[in-house]
């Protein structure tokens, strides 16, 4: 989670700081905020983490952090 916090906005910062591999972690929040990460600095590898994301275990609220890809593709997508 702290490689999260300190990638900044440069993408070079974020693959040094190790914010793609998050996207393997075993804990479902922390590729939960790898993926929401990635997205807000419009890094491609938000939409395969998304993905790949297991199912929300029962009785999880809803991760408005994930929209955050939405709204990506929606910018990538020019709409």
């Amino acid at each position: 989670m702290a490689a999260l916090l300190s990638a900044g906005a440069d993408p070079d910062a974020r693959d040094e700081h190790g914010t793609p591999a998050l996207l393997d972690d075993a804990s479902r929040p922390v590729r939960v905020s790898a993926v929401h990460g990635l997205a807000r600095h419009d890094d491609e590898r938000c939409v395969e983490g998304a993905r790949r994301l297991p199912p929300a275990p029962p009785g999880t609220s809803y991760e408005y952090d994930l929209d955050e890809v939405w709204r990506y593709e929606r910018r990538r997508d020019g709409r």
